[in-house]
């Protein structure tokens, strides 16, 4: 494994980096400073997804701050933050192509601040909820972010956002000569096929009439 591009100077929260650190011979480590004047080594992987911020003292600092009494790392606010910023950031995230590879970014204000995603956010309101972003082509910022849950996720699917039919859910099958429009539903992750139809105006009010039954009720 060769040595990652140079990005001594650069800054990860309260960490400044200092120096590559050659002693390491499992993976890639930095010499790092944290503002508090410790310093410590840190994995190059580690600085590129946010994960280490500091020399520890953010996570004591946090706990006083906000109440995250088994410690910031193990918060379901400060994963969500992580894993958004992997899977915007790091080529080698399992979901990096649906997001970094389509352009999708952290703004500015969340990219190297924890404390000011959370302020914006808020905490997460259950279990039941995850971070969600409002139009799935836009970036993660405070206005197209929100904690949602599976109904509204459903919901907000991309595969239902694309349709040349311009209809949400509504696919067009050129190869059918009859029944040619085919209305799909997102339920609890899943698509339903809620049938194939001659006309658009026939698929499209199939899809209203589901959305009525499977979504509101649940909202």
């Amino acid at each position: 494994m060769g040595k990652p591009a140079d990005i001594t100077g650069h800054k990860f929260g309260r960490i400044t980096v200092i120096k590559f650190d050659s002693s390491r011979q499992n993976g890639r480590h930095w010499l790092c400073k944290c503002d508090c004047g410790k310093e410590t080594i840190v994995a190059y992987s580690k600085l590129k997804s946010g994960h280490t911020r500091s020399c520890g003292c953010l996570r004591d600092d946090a706990n006083t701050k906000h109440g995250h009494s088994k410690g910031i790392s193990d918060s379901p606010e400060y994963r969500s933050w992580c894993h958004m910023k992997g899977r915007c950031n790091n080529p080698n995230d399992k979901k990096y192509k649906d997001y970094g590879a389509r352009g999708i970014k952290v703004c500015d204000r969340w990219e190297n601040s924890f404390e000011n995603f959370l302020k914006d956010i808020g905490k997460r309101p259950s279990l039941k909820y995850s971070l969600d972003r409002i139009d799935v082509n836009g970036n993660y910022e405070p206005s197209n972010c929100r904690w949602a849950d599976s109904v509204q996720q459903a919901r907000n699917k991309r595969s239902q956002t694309h349709s040349v039919t311009g209809v949400r859910g509504v696919h067009l099958h050129k190869q059918m000569k009859t029944k040619r429009y085919q209305a799909v539903i997102g339920v609890n992750g899943k698509d339903i096929s809620l049938g194939y139809f001659e006309t658009l105006e026939e698929a499209t009010k199939a899809r209203k009439e589901a959305e009525l039954k499977y979504w509101n009720k649940s909202s």
